[in-house]
């Protein structure tokens, strides 16, 4: 491995108040160990003197265990020659480390005890099992596309008919969950959460384009993609690969908090023809003033709400109700989330809730069963 081939390849790890530090790869072969002079000592009697080292092979990085009594992992698995990759989560005895490699226009030294010094003592010996696994399978996971796409009716009470459908993501991917809150976790930290969030939107777009009877598609947002540039972005492609679909993109109630912010938001997605949801609703606090100034299309009341209504004291009803009517003057079609029970369905018809979503209402299915 060249040393332009090894510019940017780091270990991180969690130091004390859980905040991520860095360490660079800067030199071959990387010895770590218990003994000083190594380019990572780890003082801990778990290590062995000369525990492992990293090198390169061709254009591959590897690491090699020296004999250690405790053994090196990558991925939870004890190795004695192995490939590192971008994303693996890497163990000496009990230290826990984690692969990255930035940008090569970026690498350069960084300040503190990690940047200019190859040699570090990390003190905490309790640091096993705190990086996430799947980082090295996430990327993988969007550089291949592996998810798809299904879809949860929203029912108009009224009727009883199918109003919507909330397209929720799914992941494809071997070794990874499929659900699409672990995988955030996983992408969260490595700070890809808006992309794996912008792929799931595109990939329920491109299912939904191809059935012309489909009614309106929900979409979901990641809350930090209203902090970062992309989002309108990433909209205007979805507008223009299906413009007869109508969208609504459902937003956390969380960002109620910034409501000049979310009533521009509002306008912009007007104009490219998207209506605008929030959802679960209450789950942090009602924002009632903030809903006034930046009503939404459509309010998504949380399940918490809803759970167990038909069995709950009048309070609870009539506190709903208010909610209810405010959301009606402000001319915002409600939808009680999570309805699980004939009971739940009745109760929020009768006190005005105009949409109903829940396994009651219809499981979540892909396209070709709806």
């Amino acid at each position: 491995m060249s040393e332009e081939e090894l510019r940017g390849w780091f270990l991180e790890t969690l130091s004390e108040g859980g905040k991520l530090r860095r360490l660079r790869i800067n030199v071959l072969p990387f010895r770590v160990g218990r003994r000083q002079g190594l380019e990572l000592v780890l003082p801990a009697e778990s290590v062995s003197k000369q525990h492992a080292e990293i090198y390169g092979r061709g254009q591959e990085l590897r690491i090699k265990d020296l004999g250690s009594r405790n053994g090196s992992f990558v991925n939870r698995v004890q190795v004695q020659d192995a490939a590192l990759v971008e994303g693996d989560i890497v163990h000496f005895a009990d230290f826990e480390f984690r692969v990255g490699r930035s940008d090569l226009s970026e690498s350069k030294p960084e300040s503190g005890p990690f940047g200019h010094s190859t040699t570090v003592a990390v003190k905490r010996p309790d640091l096993p099992h705190r990086f996430l696994e799947g980082t090295r399978e996430l990327r993988e996971l969007l550089g291949q596309e592996q998810v798809t796409t299904v879809f949860q009716p929203i029912v108009l009470l009224a009727r009883g008919t199918i109003a919507a459908y909330e397209a929720l993501g799914r992941g494809l991917h071997p070794g990874l969950p499929d659900g699409p809150l672990e995988l955030l976790r996983i992408a969260e930290s490595i700070g890809r959460e808006a992309e794996l969030s912008r792929l799931f939107r595109r990939k329920a777009v491109e299912l939904a384009v191809t059935r012309r009877d489909l009614p309106t598609v929900f979409l979901n947002t990641h809350p930090v993609e209203l902090a970062r540039p992309g989002l309108l972005e990433s909209l205007d492609e979805l507008r223009h690969a299906a413009p007869q679909l109508d969208l609504a993109l459902e937003i956390h109630e969380s960002v109620l908090s910034r409501a000049p912010a979310i009533a521009e938001l509002r306008g912009l997605l007007l104009e490219r023809n998207i209506a605008l949801a929030y959802d679960d609703f209450g789950a942090g606090q009602a924002r009632l003033l903030e809903l006034a100034e930046a009503p939404p299309h459509y309010l998504k009341f949380d399940h918490r709400f809803i759970s167990g209504l038909d069995q709950a004291p009048p309070n609870k009803r009539l506190l709903l109700q208010s909610l209810l009517t405010l959301a009606r003057e402000l001319l915002v079609k409600t939808v009680a989330e999570g309805i699980e029970t004939p009971g739940e369905a009745r109760v929020c018809a009768e006190i005005g809730f105009t949409h109903a979503q829940g396994f009651h209402m219809g499981r979540p299915r892909p396209l070709a069963e709806l």
